[in-house]
């Protein structure tokens, strides 16, 4: 596997959506190319951190709105 191939499979790498032959195939380039390594590692921790980013909590006020709005609307429905 070359850096382009790597490149195109690094998406599916990350996702976890690649196969197992192909997972290797990514992570043998990845091991003996320090340039693509530092390139998903970057990518995986930024979506790591997207990920983290959006756990915030609503504010309690909202919260309790939004489940009576929708109680609201599932009573009507029924």
């Amino acid at each position: 596997m070359n850096c382009h191939e790597a490149h195109e499979q690094m998406y599916g790498y990350l996702d976890r959506e690649s196969g197992v032959v192909r997972r290797l195939r990514v992570r043998w380039h990845l091991y003996r190319c320090p340039p693509c390594g530092k390139g998903f590692s970057f990518e995986y921790a930024l979506r790591l951190r997207v990920r983290q980013g959006c756990r915030d909590e609503l504010p309690e006020e909202l919260s309790h709105r939004l489940r009576a709005l929708l109680r609201e609307q599932t009573d009507g429905q029924g």
